[in-house]
Parts: structure tokens; sequence; C-alpha cells
């Protein structure tokens, strides 16, 4: 495994150039520096590159670094044109785990448009460099979308995507194969949308949702998007069939968000009690954590609540809770969830959070060391569950970008720090928006003209 990388010579060279080793005074104040990203005192794992940042208010900087152990210690001096001295810095930590993490991360990217896009596609990125390649775009199906990928325990060769729009579908990729499938054609004639991959790899529980949108004018909440049904079906990979349970497919519920527990032998999923006259009365609409058995191809018992449950106790800030994209970690103990205090897309609310549910314990925390006070959405956890991957809209409001924390493998979690890039203001500038992060054991291969060889047989 690759160690912890200091920043290269040259850029560091570089800097010590126009540094304060040229100027007569610098002060040292007992603080660390205000710097963004924000890297001060996060956990890191050990292939990662020292992470590039700047100071909040534009000033120059002069940076050195230094290991003591397992703890980098970063030192940040800055000066403005019209400063007669600069002012040296408390060095601030960044600490280095040694604990495994993914090679690659998966995501999608989009422009944040609440009708319409230029262009979007699937990325990968290597996290031990600053290495972005595209594993598909949507060229290839004439500029429609794509959406909802995942892959089959995160192996890099089996993953899942949907194709909107004429002669889309759903794209299977195993190794160098890949098929379409309309799953609409297939049994109970249901749309797949949002997708988990069972353990074993044979089976796939699809949500199937009737999902509509609605601009708002009156709050700070620009869009609700909500479904009008929603059910859940389980798609056999081996005989290219679909099972539709009675407990899943029901009219006065709505069903949705599946995940499987890490032995496989339960499906969690998200239920609400349908409601009439949507938009308008999306503020009743309220999803609660269920889970059912499974054991050798079927669906058994009746669907249990997981959470909220009687005694749980309402945070004081919140007077209604919603439960949405629960995860399960690898050794099967916790459950990751969003919550908001309505409705089933927490992405545009301002007030969604991550929560942690002890299934061990039956108990359930908010993740106060994760969140922010915007919208923290889709997570995903590394294949050992010492890192989480998620997506914020901490830093502007607007767009989704990545972050990543340690997790001690008890439940606790480190600070997040953003995904590092090569140039500190990299993703201030790119108008684009991540989704759908997922760690990827190795490099996936580019699909480009594999994909678009299906669409034109």
């Amino acid at each position: 495994m690759n160690k912890f990388t200091i920043l290269p010579t040259s850029y560091v060279l570089c800097l010590l150039l126009a540094g304060c080793d040229s100027r007569p005074h610098c002060k040292h104040v007992d603080e660390y520096p205000p710097i963004e990203p924000d890297y001060i005192g996060v956990t890191m794992p050990d292939i990662m590159p020292t992470p590039r940042f700047k100071m909040c208010d534009g000033q120059e900087m002069e940076v050195t670094t230094h290991r003591d152990g397992d703890t980098l210690f970063v030192s940040v001096s800055a000066w403005s044109d019209h400063d007669h001295e600069g002012t040296a810095y408390k060095p601030f930590p960044i600490y280095i785990s040694h604990d495994e993490i993914e090679p690659y991360i998966a995501y999608r990217l989009i422009e944040p448009n609440y009708q319409s896009w230029h262009d979007m596609g699937i990325y990968q990125r290597s996290l031990a460099s600053y290495e972005e390649t595209c594993i598909i775009d949507n060229r290839v199906n004439d500029g429609g979308c794509m959406n909802c990928h995942t892959f089959h325990g995160g192996n890099a060769n089996t993953m899942l995507f949907h194709l909107r729009g004429a002669n889309g579908g759903t794209v299977f990729v195993n190794g160098a194969q890949a098929r379409l499938l309309n799953l609409a054609t297939i049994g109970p004639h249901k749309q797949g949308t949002y997708p988990a991959w069972h353990p074993d790899g044979r089976y796939v529980a699809f949500s199937s949702n009737d999902t509509k949108q609605s601009f708002l004018i009156s709050t700070e909440q620009p869009i609700e998007v909500f479904d009008t049904s929603s059910d859940i079906i389980l798609f056999d990979t081996l005989t290219d069939s679909i099972i539709a349970h009675p407990s899943l497919n029901t009219t006065p519920r709505w069903e949705t968000f599946p995940t499987w527990s890490a032995m496989g032998d339960t499906l969690f999923y998200c239920a609400a009690d349908s409601i009439g006259a949507m938009p308008h009365n999306r503020i009743m609409v309220h999803y609660e954590l269920m889970s059912i058995a499974f054991h050798d191809g079927r669906f058994t018992g009746s669907p249990q609540k997981v959470f909220p449950t009687a005694e749980f106790q309402m945070p004081e800030q919140m007077d209604s809770i919603s439960v949405s994209l629960p995860r399960c970690s690898p050794d099967g103990r916790f459950l990751m969830f969003t919550t908001s205090t309505f409705g089933t897309f927490p992405i545009w609310h301002n007030e969604a959070d991550l929560w942690l549910f002890d299934l061990h314990k039956r108990e359930a925390r908010c993740l106060y060391e994760l969140n922010s006070n915007r919208a923290e959405s889709y997570h995903s956890w590394s294949g050992n569950g010492r890192w989480v991957i998620f997506s914020s809209r901490r830093n502007d409001g607007r767009y989704t970008h990545l972050f990543i924390a340690h997790h001690d493998g008890e439940g606790h979690f480190g600070k997040p720090f953003q995904l590092p890039q090569a140039e500190a203001d990299f993703d201030q500038n790119r108008l684009k928006s991540y989704n759908i992060p997922e760690f990827v054991s190795g490099e996936v291969a580019n699909m480009q003209h594999t994909v678009s060889n299906l669409l034109n047989q």
C-alpha cells in the first residue's frame, strides 16, 4: 500500500520563495489558519496525497509539512500585498489511518438544473492521485439521462445503471460483457428505479417509482421531488424474472429505497402511507424504516418497522421525521440513513441529516459530527466499514460535493473532509454536482463503446 504522499518538492519550493522567509516580520499566533477546504484535524487514509487548500480570505500563503508518526503537521504562513507583516499560524494536524480503503470511487456528474441538463456521465476517481476518468457519459444515448449506477459489493467488474429515454433500459455489466434489459416489459411490468444488489449477486431489489417534481417560490427550497406511487420488485439475474411480493406492492403504502443486510437475510426499505393531493400535502409524507425477511430467493413473514419506533424521542429541533436511503455496514451492525422533516428526496431539503441506527442496541442517533446546516444525502460504506463517503451541499447550498470520514467501527466518526483535488478551488469552479458516490475495488473499464453497440443492435 502506498504511504501518505507529501507535497511535491517543486510545489513547496515555489511557495517558499514567495513566503514569509523573505519578509522580516511574520507574527506567530496560537490559532489554526482559516483555510478552505477545511482539512484541520481530519483523519485520512494513507494512500491519499496531501490535500491542497487556500486561505479563506484569498491571502497568499506558504506551506510546509513535517510528519511525526501517523500525524502530519501542516504549517501555514499567510500575508496580503498591503500587510507589513505576515501571520504564522499554529501547525494543524492531519491524522493518518492505515485502515484500508478502496483505491477508487465512482460517482455521477450532472448540472443541478431543475428541468434539463447538457451533459452528464458516470466517472471514477483514483484516491491515490487526482486522476479522474469517464466510465460512460450520455453522448452514448443522445444526451438522455443515465442514473442509479451501483456496483455489486464494490466490484469494479459487476455493476448496473439505467439509461432513460427511447430504447432505454437497465444495463447489466459483468466483466467485458454487458446487456440491456427493459424491466418494465418483464413480469409485473414495473420499471426499475433505485437498485440494491443482494450480497450473493444473483438478485437485485429495485423500487419502482412514479416520481414527480414541483417548483416552489415561497421557500428557500427551490424544488420538491416526490412519489405518487412506489413498490419494490425483485429481479433474478439468473432467470431474468421479476417477483413482486404482495407485502412490498401495496396501494395504501409507498415502498422505496431497498437495501440488503450484510448477510442478505433481510431487506431493509422505506415506506410511507400514501397521501392524496400531492404535492399540496407533501409535508404529511413521512417514511419509516422497514424490514422483511428473505431466504432462498423468497421474502418471508410480514414487514416489520425498524425506525422510528414507539420509544423513539424526537430531537428538540424536529417536529417530524422521514427516513430515506438506508445503507447497511459490511459487518451488519449499523444502518446509516438520511432524515428530513418530510418527503422522500432529501437532497433538496436543507435540514436533511445523516443518522446511524445500531441494529445490536436498537438505538439511533443523529451524526452531528458529519452533518452541516445544509443537505447531507447519498452515502456509502467502504468494504471494511472503516470509511464512509457522502454528498453534501454544505459549501454553497446549491452544488453537492463529496466528503469522506473515518469510522472507528463502533459507531463514531472522525471529522469529514472534502475529496481533495489538484487545485484548492477546483470544485468551486466546476459547475457540476456529484451524486451517488460509491467505493470501488479497482479501475472500471470504459463502457462507452460497449453500450453504444448495445443501443445500436
